[in-house]
């Protein structure tokens, strides 16, 4: 069975805006991100542990061995929470607790994994990022190499970056399941569409990369 994406069309309605105030509203706050990279084109590498899948019932689906990704956190400072991407994820072989075999990976050509920054802990030295928070973001792709009976790829994966360890550490994900050559969604009896299903693993950042921010 050959599966297909359905990439979902998003239509954003401008709301109106008032044509007049009383008063001036209150500043917003501004928070300006700072990323400092030894690499001068500001690309990284990433290499993580196993990664854990697991559905939102928590029943694992499978686990990989590990993931080595590339992308770009470039140098500079910014007032936009667009920090940098991850660029491609080499392929890997995962394995169900039924032994079933799946493949992963995610190419330049599927286009770059944004990240978002969220928040920032100075205490802890903590960044939450949020990877390829767009609803047609794909970080990555996953199917069974038998008989494609599930396939489908992640999105707006909940992550943090620790500054001291340089370690990006992925917990939940979001799916889009795709669908059959007829529409019929795969996956049935694993994912439903849509759904936020546990993604745990850890990467470890190689040049060690720093990011803050300041709220003002």
């Amino acid at each position: 069975m050959r599966t297909r994406h359905l990439l979902a069309a998003i239509t954003v309605a401008a709301p109106l805006l008032a044509t007049a105030a009383l008063s001036a509203p209150a500043q917003a706050a501004t928070t300006t991100w700072t990323v400092v990279n030894p690499n001068s084109d500001g690309t990284f590498s990433a290499v993580s542990g196993p990664l854990v899948v697991k559905n939102k019932s928590g029943a694992t689906i499978f686990t990989c061995p590990s993931l080595i990704s590339s992308g770009s956190l470039p140098a500079g400072t910014r007032t936009t929470s667009g920090l940098g991407a991850i660029k491609s994820t080499n392929p890997f072989t995962c394995t169900s607790p039924d032994g079933t075999a799946w493949q992963g990976g995610f190419t330049a050509a599927a286009g770059a994994s944004n990240f978002t920054g969220k928040s920032y802990n100075a205490a802890t030295g903590t960044t939450s990022i949020s990877n390829g928070d767009l609803f047609n973001s794909i970080n990555l792709i996953f199917r069974t190499t038998v008989g494609n009976s599930c396939a489908f790829w992640t999105h707006h994966t909940s992550m943090t970056y620790a500054n001291a360890t340089s370690t990006l550490a992925a917990s939940t994900a979001v799916v889009k399941v795709a669908t059959s050559e007829g529409g019929t969604p795969t996956c049935q009896g694993l994912l439903t569409q849509g759904e936020t299903i546990g993604f745990a693993t850890e990467y470890k950042v190689t040049p060690a990369i720093k990011i803050t921010a300041r709220v003002s």
